[in-house]
């Protein structure tokens, strides 16, 4: 059983471990970006380049860009339809009727109500200044371009956090989410979103017990038992007779470190904190689960992590404390501009004007399906 290291030491093993899978995810996620590509352009000759079916707030959406809300909505229906009719995927699903509901009109009317949010949000973003292209075309320029760079961070040895390609959906995620944050400061920076001490008061008071705590130091036995190669017990079943065995026989701290002792299983006295909870979550999630669930005097279940079985006995646990307003109220700042900025873009959505054609788009899809 190690003890938990300090976040530096931790931080430093991610970042060799993410580097051996360098490789193999960057030919990966190639491949992924090649196959898109070619769907968006076989999309293009299949319904042309100008779609005739949505324009929002005057701004005319290809039918090539309207493919990628399909394919970010495709996954959610087909789940939908499995889950509520059990059906499953067949060359007539999309067009078939389950109850009244069609796949197919479920998929383009989620692809509309994801394409007018997100060109509102955009448009919203050249508005302020923030973009001053939001087309398709310049979408996929930016994602060549991010790609560029990161593939030559890479060649040059620099650490690059994430993934070393974006794919078509997962580069669309990352801008729109960039796109979001900057809009949001533009926004703050202009006096639209505003957010006085007095409502960031109101707001802790009002939710100081439910929402701005932090847990108490949970004091604990912590006995831990590996198995496999390399270690005294290669049988699982074996290990887990031992423990069970410990389990029976802890019935105080004094009882558990006697037993433990008894049957060569090595204890820990350990203490999560302030300081520690964050090191522990990443080196033993499942140590520190089983921790937040447990009593005063509570022993644990037997559970599995790390090629070990352990078990927790809870000698002490502090009552939750309520932060500080001085600590919390960034937090919450953050979190009422976040909600006024959601407001904001809410009734824009309401007040967009949508020209929209149901059955061109149904057309479209059926032509991006290859039906």
């Amino acid at each position: 059983m190690r003890k938990w290291q300090d976040e530096a030491t931790v931080k430093h093993k991610e970042q060799r471990r993410r580097g051996k899978r360098k490789l193999a995810l960057f030919i990966f996620i190639l491949i992924a970006l090649t196959a898109s590509l070619l769907l968006s352009g076989a999309m293009q000759k299949k319904t042309g380049t100008a779609a005739d079916f949505i324009v929002v707030n005057g701004q005319r959406v290809s039918a090539a860009e309207f493919g990628l809300y399909l394919d970010m909505s495709k996954a959610l229906v087909a789940d939908h339809f499995k889950q509520v009719y059990a059906a499953d995927y067949s060359d007539r699903f999309w067009t078939d009727s389950f109850s009244g509901e069609t796949p197919l009109r479920m998929l383009v009317e989620e692809a509309r109500s994801r394409l007018i949010k997100a060109k509102v949000l955009q448009q919203l973003a050249e508005k302020v200044g923030i973009a001053a292209d939001t087309s398709y075309e310049s979408l996929l320029s930016g994602m060549e371009a991010e790609n560029a760079r990161r593939r030559n961070a890479v060649a040059a040895g620099e650490v690059v956090y994430g993934t070393t390609s974006f794919e078509l959906a997962s580069y669309f995620s990352y801008y729109m989410s960039n796109l979001e944050i900057a809009t949001t400061e533009a926004l703050q920076k202009s006096g639209s979103l505003s957010i006085s001490e007095e409502q960031i008061k109101r707001e802790y008071e009002a939710n100081k017990q439910a929402k701005y705590t932090q847990a108490g130091e949970i004091k604990l036995k912590w006995a831990a038992l590996s198995y496999g190669e390399g270690t005294p017990l290669t049988d699982k079943n074996e290990a887990l007779g031992i423990m069970q065995k410990l389990r029976d026989k802890a019935a105080d701290p004094a009882a558990f470190d006697e037993a433990a002792s008894g049957l060569g299983i090595e204890v820990l006295d350990a203490s999560v904190t302030k300081a520690t909870r964050r090191t522990a979550a990443l080196e033993n999630p499942a140590v520190l689960q089983s921790a937040e669930k447990l009593q005063t005097g509570q022993l644990g279940d037997i559970f599995e992590e790390n090629d070990a079985l352990h078990l927790l006995y809870c000698i002490s646990r502090g009552d939750n404390l309520i932060l500080p307003y001085e600590e919390a109220k960034d937090a919450i700042a953050s979190q009422l501009r976040s909600d006024q900025f959601k407001q904001t873009v809410e009734q824009a959505q309401e007040e967009a004007v949508v020209v929209w054609n149901g059955k061109s788009a149904e057309k479209a899809a059926l032509a991006w399906l290859g039906q």
